[in-house]
C-alpha cells in the first residue's frame, strides 16, 4: 500500500485536564501517516471523488479539532483516526500529536496511535 503524509498540522484547541489548561486553547501539532491506494492517482494525474484528497483531510482534521475539547491527548489522536478512516479511503492512519506546554520541563508530550 501506498502513504501521504502531512507533516506538522498546528492548530489550537482545549486540550488538558487541568484547569489552567481548560481556560483556554493550546497549541497542537499534528503529523498524520495515511495509509491508502494511490495507483488511479498515479495513473491519472486528476484529483476525482474517489481518490484521497489530503488537502481536504487537512482541513476537516483542522475543523473538527478547533471545535471540540478532550481532557487528554490520546482521546483526542483516537477521535482523529476515527475520523479519517470514516470519511476518506485510507487503509489505516497513523496520528502522531504533540503537545508543547503539557510538561513544563520537556520539550513535549507526544502521543501516536496507529489504527486499524
Amino acid at each position: 500500500m501506498d502513504k501521504i503524509i502531512i507533516k506538522g498540522l498546528k492548530t489550537k484547541c482545549i486540550i488538558g485536564d487541568y484547569d489552567w489548561e481548560r481556560k483556554r486553547p493550546q497549541k497542537i501539532i499534528l503529523d498524520l501517516e495515511l495509509v491508502a491506494d494511490l495507483e488511479e492517482a498515479c495513473k491519472k494525474d486528476v484529483l476525482d471523488k474517489n481518490m484521497l484528497d489530503y488537502n481536504q483531510l487537512a482541513k476537516d482534521v483542522l475543523k473538527f479539532v478547533e471545535k471540540n475539547s478532550y481532557h487528554l491527548i490520546e482521546t483526542l489522536a483516537q477521535a482523529i483516526a476515527d475520523l479519517c478512516l470514516n470519511k476518506f479511503p485510507v487503509e489505516s492512519v497513523l496520528v502522531r500529536l504533540t503537545k508543547p506546554s503539557a510538561i513544563k520541563a520537556a520539550d513535549a508530550a507526544i502521543v501516536e496511535i496507529k489504527r486499524p
